[in-house]
């Protein structure tokens, strides 16, 4: 049995974690304290793709990176000081500085997550927790959006890592696909395409930075169709394959982020967000430390971090 990933063992061996956790989730129903429940880290700033939907190209910088000994303290002072649960590194591409990620598992082992888009062979670090595999549709539909040659590439290497890491290999893996005008008719392909070499796949909206984004899938009968749909599938397969709960997926048909907006406020708080120098991003996590850099429009938002704790319940 596992739940999440996390095997019977695990959890007995991570109950310490589970208590802090657990802890916020009550202190945040009873006293409605807000306290960080997960981490997420830009470990770099630099990628080796320019995908025309990515907003982190829209505020990059030259800056410089952190070493290992910079980000060590960014730990201890983010996110062992608040005891979040899990973290997730991206960038840029964080496969490129895979000492920071040995560095992260080290300190938080079997509880890193890596979003990568996979292009560049795939190293097995042992305990990590997962790859986040960005596939943005079927093969012509994703390299439209992530450059020639892109979905060939990411195919051999999650090929390659699951034939050459064991058999349980394949556990490592799992699916994101970002929704947008361009590949919202895929989703049932890329599923299909996918399944026999990821444990899980999860689903998200594009979330706009500037009006009339061309990518951006508005509020209307095609995405809530679409929602409507993944939810059916979901009784197709097996063992949870697709992870969005029905509660945020329902959410993701109507506006649900900002400030004022139905259901509540987003729950910002819950998350601690950091650049690749260790500023804290705002308002979210792919918003930026710096002040005059753009924003997202929270209220056309489609991030699921967010949307599933809302439809927990849990309040901005």
């Amino acid at each position: 049995m596992e739940i999440m990933g996390r095997g019977f063992k695990q959890i007995i061996q991570e109950m310490p974690c589970y208590i802090h956790i657990f802890s916020k989730f009550a202190g945040y129903r009873l006293l409605h304290k807000k306290s960080p429940l997960y981490g997420s880290a830009d470990i770099i700033n630099v990628c080796n793709l320019h995908c025309e939907h990515c907003y982190w190209w829209l505020n990059r910088k030259e800056n410089e990176e952190l070493t290992v000994e910079q980000w060590k303290k960014v730990i201890d002072e983010k996110f062992k000081k608040n005891h979040v649960f899990i973290i997730t590194l991206v960038g840029g591409e964080p496969t490129l500085r895979p000492d920071v990620i040995e560095l992260f598992i080290k300190e938080f082992p079997k509880r890193i997550c890596i979003v990568s888009n996979g292009t560049i062979p795939l190293k097995k670090f042992e305990n990590l927790y997962f790859y986040w595999i960005s596939i943005d549709g079927t093969k012509e539909i994703h390299n439209k959006i992530r450059g020639d040659q892109a979905w060939e590439r990411t195919r051999k290497n999650v090929l390659d890592y699951v034939t050459n890491n064991g058999e349980k290999a394949w556990k490592d893996i799992w699916i994101t696909m970002t929704i947008n005008s361009q590949n919202y008719k895929t989703v049932p392909d890329v599923i299909e395409e996918w399944y026999d070499y990821s444990n899980k796949i999860g689903f998200q909206f594009h979330t706009p930075f500037m009006k009339n984004d061309p990518l951006w899938l508005p509020f209307g009968p095609e995405r809530t169709a679409l929602v409507d749909k993944i939810i059916a599938m979901k009784e197709k397969y097996d063992d949870d394959y697709i992870i969005n709960p029905n509660s945020q997926l329902e959410l993701m048909k109507k506006n649900w982020g900002g400030k004022g907006t139905v259901p509540v406020d987003c729950p910002t708080w819950a998350i601690i967000s950091v650049d690749h120098l260790g500023r804290e991003k705002q308002p979210c996590c792919i918003g930026s430390a710096e002040s005059k850099s753009m924003k997202p429009i929270c209220e056309e938002c489609g991030l699921g971090c967010y949307s599933v704790l809302v439809g927990y319940g849990m309040k901005g």
